[in-house]
This record gives C-alpha cells, sequence and structure tokens, in this order.
C-alpha cells in the first residue's frame, strides 16, 4: 500500500517520469550500501529481536507519513525521505526475515516453506495495491498510508508470538570480514553467484512496476483504480505461480527450469509494451508473474540449499542487494528510457534485453555445467555441508 500510495502520490505531484525513477534510486541506495553490514548483523544476533526492531522502526517512519500526509505537508523532498528511511530500514530487515527459515524448517522442506513465503507475500501484494488504489481513490492518500502503518503492528505481533529461533553460529575474522563473508562465499560457489547475477542483470530492463501509474494514466486511461488492478495483476501471476510450485512436489532440474522462466518473463514483458488494451496489459502483466515468482522459488532454494547457516545471513543480503536492489535501480533506469522513448517502447526493448542477457548466461560454462543438476543432488550436498 506504501509503495503504489507514494508512487502515485508523487506522480500527482510531479508529472514526471523522471521523478519515479529517482524514486526507485533513493529507495536502492540506502538499501544496497547497508545490506552487507544487515547480513553480518543477522548472523551475530538474535534474529527474531533484529525483525521486531525494524519492523518496529518501519511503523514509526510510517506514522510520520501519515501525519505528513493529513496534514497537507507531503511534498517530494518528504517522499524521498521516507523512501530512504524505508530502504535503509530493508537493508537490516530481509536478511534476518530471509535467514530465519532454514532454522525454522527441516532442509527437505525448505523449497516448500520458500514457496509458502513467497505466495503469502504476493498474496499481500495483491491485497495492498489494489485495497490502495481503492483507498486513495475513496479516501485519501492518509488513510492509504495508515494502513499500511497497521500492517507492521501486525507483524511486530507475530513475531512476539513466535518461539524461540536457533541462532546462527558466531562469524569468525575481523569485522570487515564478518561483512564481507557472503560475498568471499558467493565467489566461490557458482551456484550462488551467478543465479544472482543473473536476477540483477535481467530485473533492471523488465521491472515495469515504477512506470505502472503512467500506464494506468496515460496509456490506458484507468486512473487510481487502473494503477491498483495493474499492481494487482502482477501478483495474481506470482501467487499462481506460487502454487504451480506448491502443487508440485520438486522440480527435478531447478536451474534449467529457473533460465526457461526468466526467458519467457522477457517475452511477456514485451508483450506488455505492444498491448493496446488494458485488458491484454492485465494477462501480459500476469504472465510477468507468473515466470517471476518461479524463477524466484527456484533460485532461493538453490542458493539456501548450497550456502551453510555460518554465512546464511551475510549470503541472504548479497541475495537482497541483488533481488531487490536489481528492481529498485531499474526505476531509475525505466524512468529515464520511457522519458526518452515513451513507456510501451521500453517494456518492449526491456523484454527483449531481458532475453539476450538469460541467454547469454547460459554459455557461461561455469553455469552450464550446473544446468543437469538436480534437486535431489543439491540437498545431497547441503546435508553434507550442514
Amino acid at each position: 500500500m506504501q509503495l503504489v500510495g507514494i508512487s502515485w502520490h508523487l506522480y500527482l505531484l510531479t508529472n514526471s517520469a523522471l521523478e519515479l525513477g529517482l524514486l526507485g534510486l533513493t529507495r536502492a541506495v540506502p538499501f544496497m550500501t547497508l545490506s552487507l553490514f544487515g547480513g553480518a548483523l543477522a548472523d551475530s544476533m538474535d534474529r527474531k529481536r533484529l525483525l521486531i526492531i525494524t519492523q518496529s522502526s518501519q511503523m514509526a517512519v510510517t506514522t510520520g507519513l501519515v501525519a505528513a500526509a493529513a496534514l497537507g505537508k507531503a511534498t517530494p523532498l518528504v517522499l524521498y525521505a521516507v523512501t530512504f528511511l524505508s530502504g535503509a530500514l530493508q537493508a537490516f530487515d530481509g536478511p534476518a526475515r530471509q535467514a530465519m527459515i532454514p532454522n525454522l524448517v527441516p532442509r527437505r522442506e525448505l523449497a516448500g516453506a520458500l514457496t509458502v513465503l513467497t505466495v503469502l507475500r504476493q498474496a499481500s501484494a495483491i491485497v495492498g495495491p489494489g485495497i490502495g488504489g481503492l483507498v486513495i481513490a475513496r479516501s485519501g492518500l492518509a488513510a492509504n498510508y495508515f494502513g499500511n502503518a497497521l500492517s507492521f503492528l501486525a507483524v511486530v505481533i507475530a513475531l512476539l508470538l513466535m518461539g524461540p529461533v536457533p541462532a546462527a553460529a558466531a562469524a569468525a575474522g575481523s569485522n570487515w570480514e564478518r561483512v564481507l563473508g557472503g560475498l568471499a562465499f558467493a565467489r566461490r560457489e557458482p551456484l550462488v553467484l551467478l543465479p544472482l547475477l543473473l536476477d540483477f542483470a535481467t530485473r533492471i530492463p523488465v521491472t515495469m512496476r515504477g512506470l505502472l501509474p503512467i500506464f494506468a494514466q496515460d496509456v490506458f486511461a484507468q486512473g487510481a483504480q487502473g494503477l491498483g488492478l495493474l499492481n494487482a495483476a502482477i501478483s495474481a501471476g506470482a501467487v499462481a505461480g506460487g502454487l504451480v510450485m506448491g502443487l508440485s512436489k520438486s522440480v527435478k532440474y531447478p536451474v534449467a527450469v529457473m533460465l526457461l522462466a526468466y526467458v519467457i518473463e522477457g517475452c511477456f514483458c514485451s508483450g506488455f509494451g505492444l498491448a493496446r488494451t488494458f485488458e491484454l496489459g492485465l494477462v501480459m502483466l500476469f504472465g510477468m508473474g507468473v515466470c517471476d515468482v518461479i524463477a524466484e522459488v527456484l533460485r532461493n532454494t538453490v542458493v539456501q540449499l548450497k550456502t551453510p547457516d555460518r554465512v546464511r545471513g551475510r549470503v541472504t543480503a548479497l541475495a537482497s542487494m541483488f533481488g531487490a536492489g536489481g528492481p529498485q535501480l531499474a526505476q531509475l533506469e525505466s524512468g529515464v528510457v520511457a522519458e526518452a522513448i515513451g513507456p510501451t517502447t521500453t517494456a518492449l526493448l526491456g523484454g527483449v534485453a531481458a532475453v539476450a542477457i538469460t541467454m547469454l548466461f547460459t554459455l557461461m560454462p561455469r553455469l552450464r555445467r550446473e544446468l543437469g543438476a538436480t534437486t535431489a543432488q543439491l540437498e545431497a550436498v547441503a546435508a553434507l555441508d550442514a
């Protein structure tokens, strides 16, 4: 609700695609700068306690935004400031959240747990933009931001109700060695580094969320409610993809299927750029959501299975930098490109670029050797490393 609200709010104030792109950069800079420190912290303190601190802090920031919007003081500078602080807090929240999952479930259930997590997150991403668009249209932006503030309180209560979480073994070495430990491990392990690089590289051209206010307002002429539906279409596709992953007990060749998902997602992105009706645009975004979650679940499963718990927080932080930082930087790229050539051409060429990038990755020898790796083989290796 906050993301869709801030993007809509900023576009109403500035009417600028470039300003929307800068919003992504404002979130990405603190997130990517601080994520390695967040990962080191997740490997050195109680992860549950860290999540309570980060969620409470985000609730405080959002409450300030509620007050600013209600008083008519939410200028573009205020929106950028809230976005910056949210990105900084997410750098500490994300690693602890992801790294905690393997502490809570058996390794053989890890893929299922990650699928459930993704489905729940994407389901909330359907409800958030959908309700957000309705609330903005009927009650205003302050009410929308207030709903988001309440959501953080719900997470804090859930954490307090959760039992103890096993702590990770203390990381050895100097402070800098602990901070950079995830990067050092990823460089030695191709099934950690290459999937993360691939996701980062393909997110840059195909991330369309930052441009959706322009599509809703100028391309499809659907207004705030249309913006909510466009956002919800991506998330609905992601939930459908998650259900497919959940119903299929195991993907035999996770690396190969992951690469295929990236290719098909690029095709849907180009299709969105070519769509001339609102309904067809929704279908294309739905398809992008399906492919995105399949690739995400498989990527996270492979990375988690190849990562020992002693560096899990730091590797998860690295994964967050690539996985979340890429789309955030993509908002700047798409905003600049859309300003120059228009949003529809940006989507069309972005999909073509994503397909080309994925095909280039398949030519890398270190990744080609892993295309035949099965989930059973990865789980067996993970059991030896545990």
